[in-house]
């Protein structure tokens, strides 16, 4: 996008740019990467940004792919995707209720599970 990134636009916070992956990447759509995310933010952020990418495609997440919000308060929001990925961002405590759900990714603020 040519209003964002280095213009420094519409700023999005800095410590919340892997949540934002964490949703579009797990959601319905057509999820973009930015270059300088994957590639000048160093190598954590480009490997969180790689697994996010390796487990849409590992569960077939499209744009047509079903989500059914889970929680969805001031310091929380959880969803289910396809019945095959659970996640979570924000500052509360939330698991995927039921067995059969394995963590595939997980930092500050954010959890990402699949079903196995």
């Amino acid at each position: 996008h040519d209003t964002g990134s280095t213009q420094a636009h519409w700023q999005f916070p800095a410590d919340k740019v892997l949540w934002a992956y964490v949703y579009t990447l797990t959601h319905p759509g057509t999820p973009s990467v930015f270059w300088e995310h994957l590639f000048d933010w160093g190598a954590d952020m480009k490997r969180q940004i790689s697994e996010l990418v390796h487990i849409r495609k590992r569960n077939d997440l499209h744009s047509r792919s079903k989500v059914e919000i889970l929680k969805a308060e001031a310091n929380l929001y959880a969803a289910e995707v396809d019945g095959k990925v659970c996640m979570c961002i924000g500052g509360a405590h939330w698991v995927p209720e039921g067995q059969g759900w394995k963590v595939a990714l997980e930092g500050k603020g954010f959890a990402v599970w699949e079903r196995k």
